[in-house]
């Protein structure tokens, strides 16, 4: 039988390996809190419908039909917000939050400092922020590869091509053409920009955008392909 000191020795060991947890580790959930139209929850072989409450774990990816919007709390400092047709995986939670787009546009909210880090990255390139409001665009192609568009709100994001090395920071006010997810266009001021609609509030406003990004990648076309 263990004496009594040897059973205090292991409580106190297993409430200190408690508190040494990463903070990212105990928040391994992040949760749908807004939904319209199709929205799925693709989970391992499962698929799922994306309501409000849905909790959403690490390696999740929610879609999003010609109809769907989604809004999802990561953590108690970002939310994003999917346009329709949309593919985003959660790639990681916590205090290094990811995601990852593969198609369709992403709105991402980060309020105060974080402590940690949040990322957006498609298949060729790679946003990161501490706070910030941004937008995010993938899937129109040109040449073989799709490009990438990305517009700031408020704050600065750091966008980076991994494959290059290449890397800018795109101020508030300002947006970024990523041709063919390979190369970095200056940042400037873009009119289709104006148009996107922020508000993740829907009990606020409508939260949809109806940004015609058609419309906005001719903008681009016109600027950046001259």
């Amino acid at each position: 039988m263990r004496s009594r000191n040897w059973i205090l020795i292991e409580s106190a060991a297993l409430l200190l390996s408690f508190l040494l947890v990463p903070a990212g580790f105990l928040a391994a959930q992040a949760e749908i809190t807004y939904s319209e139209g199709i929205v799925r929850v693709e989970r391992g072989t499962q698929s799922i419908d994306g309501v409000i409450g849905t909790p959403l774990e690490i390696g999740d990816t929610v879609v999003t039909g010609s109809d769907g919007i989604a809004i999802i709390a990561l953590t108690s400092q970002t939310t994003i917000k999917t346009r329709s047709d949309t593919r985003v995986k959660i790639d990681s939670l916590g205090e290094h939050a990811k995601v990852g787009l593969s198609s369709g546009g992403l709105f991402s909210r980060i309020i105060g400092h974080l402590s940690g880090s949040y990322e957006v990255a498609t298949p060729t390139t790679t946003a990161g922020v501490r706070g910030t409001e941004f937008f995010m665009a993938y899937g129109r192609t040109i040449d073989q590869n799709p490009d990438v568009w990305l517009c700031v709100n408020s704050g600065t994001v750091a966008v980076s091509v991994p494959k290059t090395g290449d890397n800018v920071d795109v101020p508030a006010g300002k947006g970024i053409d990523i041709l063919s997810g390979l190369k970095l266009t200056e940042p400037r001021p873009y009119k289709w920009t104006k148009q996107l609609n922020w508000n993740m509030d829907p009990n606020a406003a409508p939260v949809r955008d109806h940004t015609n990004l058609d419309q906005a990648y001719s903008d681009l076309l016109n600027q950046d392909y001259d």
